[in-house]
């Protein structure tokens, strides 16, 4: 069903004059057309009568004076009477690039014409035409141009070729951002179409393409190079550091387009009439980028503004370089085990005669980057974000690698140990492959850094150099274990990993630990040790049970003294989860979690001692409860039990300390998120029930004398963490259910609750606070969950407050629109969820007053969301099922719950005079979509065949029915 655009107009006299006005127009279009004009003719020639309208007078003066200047210039450049560095293309640029957004915008406002009756069908033809062959013309002409004025004369520097390189980005931009897609495919699920069609093809093998695309990189080169030259001072090492981030922005659209070309490259090689190396391109492309990026490592650089490492900053250039590297993995492996064994052999070298600074520095830059490479190189992410072996590295492993080097799997495991235990005598065995040669020389490095680490503490090594190298480490040990684990047949890569598993595993263990004893306080390299940890007991759980070594690690952590504690608390107890023994498993427990507990309950306990390590202990008890799987949900709450009822008086203790109050509401919120592990037990949730109002009640009674004194930004925060809790609470997953009868059990605590909540929020929610996403996205779930447990909680409140709820639905049933490309999508996929969860609580309060006494003034206010319920259906994308479902359900429950209100509707559309000539048609069309009404009851067959009924309604009154 196409998706109707219909504006909804004030019923006013200056309304009704511009629809007369409207149709005279249509009616003077009418009789100057000869013969009987078809309704298409009208619609096209009104289209063009309309332009007038949205070009100003003034716009129309400057586009025509600028551009005939301009024309002159271009007939006098064309002629060859003045050189192309001479001539100057005054506003050309920006005339070409406004007139491109004008006709863009056009189209997409007003290719479907809804007031004239023209079929869907044709409009659509006629988008596909325009994408098809308009937009592919003007890009044609783009490509064209600017090859012409600015490389065959080999310069970007002119004033006047920057400002059409410029403006043809920009044009670019749109069309390949544009969703070809959007009026005909569903945008759940990122399916909207991205990127031009395929008549677009022929393009990319234009000789104009590929010489703007190579003059638009050597341009760069050359601006990078003069950069690195200029002098220093603060204003040009500030405009270095701009140059420098557009350079990395370039870099990464110019690896998007090489990978297209490679992905293509057999289709390439056919076309083109001359033998291309791909191969030696790719090559030199990521040697140049090693050679132009290569610094130290991020910590140790000036940019301390922006805190993240390099493997986040080059994200995605790195991700690129793996993928080029799978199509060319010979040449490619070869290059990074003689980068990375020669770096290290230098630094070998360099131990007993002593190094430079300038010479540390450059070991540090290049096994950094050596290290990132081949990280990206080995392993890639999945669907699902998990860190697995390159595909094409695992048929490049079993076709090639195979054939290449012995079969005896036996040598693997004295070979791996050799590079941990003797890293310093690193040998290059020919019966080792090429990618375990990697892996074991990678273990070798972090050997030989875990060695200097304990030897000579954290002055010996570069911390962040020391995070890489965890890094690296997680990623090949990832993919060694999901390999094992996913696959379901034997294999070569599969026999070896087994033989080498074990001893990888001890020695990760080992460097982790190591991390947490000597440099605890160093935030990032603790976390990457985390990382690592976790990575062991998801990948290679039985590995890390296994070892001989994870009781004694675990027995001597000292969590108190690492800045990560949350982080590595839930990391410890998921291996101890993996742990198959209840004596050890109990021992861990005693050794890291009760302490926690402990100072917790004494700092309570002791009103008179402040303590700003409150949050933090909060904030490992979320851990404890994230980390802590369902087969333990009894040890978990007894383990918390002494910690709830402490943790409301805080809200009281510590009313004044907004870090408090926000650990405090974080800590219940990360506790009902996990409220499903405890439904079995019905004494359990009615315990955290209880706990759970008492939270909602301190915090309504010490809310009333500090909410004066906070700012929004707090009040919102606060807000949200309230609104996920009851969320939370509320939610179908998280309710115990009677298994024999299944009868939903407590629902007067949940009733209670939510009630609690609503009296509070209703008074301090705030209209200006909706302008925070995350908070009105929350108080949507909220509403919804809300009419769908408790509906009674919000239709017994006094009518004024019942208005307001009802004031909140209709306003999250109007999405607002975004024009801004950059957000609109995003913006999209918001609102939309908002209407979804307006509709759907809609829905559930229907279906309540249907099946409950009735309330006539809470029906009537009700009803008032009769229209806008209706309105949404019409302008719903119907592709979009989510959406489309939603709203036909809360408009089926309005008209169960008052058909009379909905007839009213019905009848007031009808008695339009816009209506009147097809008012036969839509009352047969009203009639049958209002048909079969079950009575008071609604079922979900029901429900499913109104929805059916809906959706053939709304295509018998395309074009015909007008909704002012």
């Amino acid at each position: 069903m196409p998706n109707t655009k219909r504006k909804k107009k004030a019923a006013t006299n200056k309304t009704d004059e511009n629809h007369i006005a409207k149709m005279e127009k249509m009616a003077e279009i009418a009789v100057g057309i000869s013969g009987n004009p078809t309704p298409t003719e009208i619609a096209a020639m009104l289209y063009f009568r309309d332009l007038n309208e949205r070009l100003t007078l003034e716009q129309c003066r400057t586009v025509m004076g600028m551009t005939i200047q301009s024309f002159s210039q271009q007939t006098v450049t064309e002629k060859e009477m003045i050189d192309f560095d001479r001539a100057k293309f005054a506003y050309r640029h920006q005339i070409m690039y406004e007139f491109f957004l004008k006709i863009l915008d056009e189209f997409d406002t007003y290719w479907r014409i809804t007031d004239l009756g023209i079929s869907y069908d044709f409009q659509y033809k006629a988008k596909i035409s325009f994408e098809n062959d308009g937009l592919l013309q003007i890009f044609c002409k783009c490509i064209h141009i600017v090859p012409r004025h600015c490389i065959l004369v080999s310069s970007f520097k002119e004033p006047a070729h920057l400002s059409m390189t410029e403006y043809f980005l920009r044009i670019t931009n749109i069309i390949f951002a544009r969703n070809y897609g959007i009026h005909h495919i569903p945008r759940r699920k990122d399916m909207s179409v991205k990127g031009p069609p395929k008549t677009w093809k022929s393009i990319f093998f234009w000789s104009e393409f590929l010489q703007l695309f190579f003059s638009n990189e050597k341009s760069e080169n050359e601006d990078a190079k003069k950069d690195e030259e200029e002098e220093r001072g603060e204003v040009v090492k500030k405009r270095q550091r701009t140059i420098k981030w557009t350079c990395f922005s370039a870099i990464q659209h110019l690896f998007k387009g090489w990978l297209i070309i490679l992905q293509n490259s057999a289709l390439i090689a056919e076309v083109m009439n001359y033998a291309i190396d791909f191969g030696q391109i790719t090559i030199v492309i990521i040697s140049s980028f090693m050679q132009m990026i290569f610094s130290v490592p991020f910590g140790d650089r000036e940019e301390v503004s922006v805190p993240l490492p390099d493997r986040e900053i080059f994200k995605e250039i790195l991700t690129k370089i793996g993928t080029f590297s799978s199509y060319f993995l010979d040449e490619m492996l070869s290059k990074m085990y003689t980068i990375l064994t020669e770096t290290m052999e230098e630094f070998l070298s360099t131990l007993e005669t002593g190094i430079s600074v300038e010479d540390l520095e450059n070991f540090r830059e290049n096994m950094h980057w050596a290290l990132l490479l081949i990280g990206h190189i080995l392993v890639e992410e999945d669907e699902e974000r998990n860190l697995v072996w390159q595909k094409k590295l695992l048929v490049y492993y079993e076709d090639v690698i195979v054939r290449k080097t012995s079969t005896n799997i036996d040598k693997y495991p004295s070979y791996m140990e050799a590079c941990i235990n003797t890293p310093q005598l690193l040998t290059d065995p020919p019966e080792i492959d090429l990618v375990l040669k990697i892996v074991g020389t990678v273990f070798a490095w972090c050997s030989i850094e875990d060695t200097l680490l304990k030897d000579h503490g954290e002055t010996a090594i570069n911390v962040e150099l020391c995070s890489t190298s965890l890094w690296c480490a997680r990623r090949l040990l990832s993919a060694i274990g999901l390999h094992i684990q996913k696959s379901t047949e034997k294999n070569r890569l599969i026999e070896v990993s087994e033989n080498i598993t074990q001893i990888l595993v001890d020695f990760a263990l080992q460097k982790s630990f190591r991390v947490f004893e000597v440099i605890p306080n160093v935030r990032r390299t603790c976390r990457d040790a985390v990382d690592l940890l976790a990575t062991l007991s998801r990948t290679l759980y039985r590995e890390t049970s296994k070892s001989i070594f994870l009781f004694s690690y675990l027995s001597a952590i000292k969590t108190d003294h690492v800045l990560v504690r949350a982080l590595l608390i839930k990391a410890l107890l998921q291996i101890g989860s993996i742990i198959d023994d209840e004596v050890k498993q109990k021992s861990l427990f005693e050794m890291i979690l009760v302490p926690i507990r402990t100072k917790f309950i004494a700092i309570c306990e002791n009103s008179l001692e402040t303590d700003d390590k409150l949050d933090d202990l909060l904030d490992c008890f979320c851990a404890v409860i994230h980390g802590t799987q369902k087969c333990y949900a009894t040890f978990l709450l007894e383990y918390l039990k002494p910690t709830l009822k402490h943790s409301v008086l805080l809200l009281s203790l510590y009313k004044n300390s907004a870090i408090i109050v926000n650990a405090v509401l974080q800590f219940f919120e990360c506790l009902t998120k996990r409220m499903d592990v405890f439904c079995d037990n019905h004494e359990d949730m009615a315990f955290l029930y209880e706990v759970l109002l008492s939270v909602l009640q301190v915090y309504e009674r010490e809310q009333k004398e500090r909410y004066a004194n906070l700012d929004d930004r707090t009040k919102a925060s606060e807000l949200i963490l309230l609104l996920e809790i009851l969320v939370n609470t509320l939610d179908k997953r998280n309710r115990p259910v009677n298994l024999l009868t299944g009868e939903v059990k407590s629902v007067e605590d949940r009733a209670y609750i939510a009630a609690t909540l609503w009296n509070m929020i209703i008074y301090i929610i705030e209209p200006e606070f909706f302008k925070v996403p995350l908070l009105r996205k929350s108080f949507y779930r909220f509403l919804r969950c809300s009419a769908e447990a408790t509906p009674e909680c919000i239709t017994t409140l006094l009518p004024e407050n019942f208005t307001i709820i009802v004031e909140y639905l209709k306003k999250g049933l109007q999405p607002e629109c975004e024009k801004d490309d950059l957000l609109c999508n995003l913006k999209d996929r918001f609102e939309k969820e908002i209407s979804i969860n307006s509709a759907i609580a809609i829905a559930h309060l229907g279906t309540y007053f249907t099946k409950h006494a009735r309330n006539d003034t809470a029906i009537r206010i009700f009803s008032f969301l009769i229209e806008p319920t209706f309105t949404i259906c019409l302008n719903a994308l119907w592709q979009d099922s989510d959406l489309s479902s939603a709203t036909s359900e809360a408009l089926y429950s309005l008209l169960r719950c008052n058909e009379d209100g909905c007839r009213r509707l019905v009848k007031s559309l009808l008695a339009r005079e816009a209506n009147n000539p097809n008012r036969t048609t839509l009352r047969v069309a009203f009639r049958t979509l209002m048909s079969s009404t079950p009575g008071k009851s609604p079922e979900k067959y029901e429900k499913r065949k109104f929805y059916d009924r809906l959706k053939e309604f709304l295509t018998k009154v395309e074009g015909l029915l007008v909704v002012e």
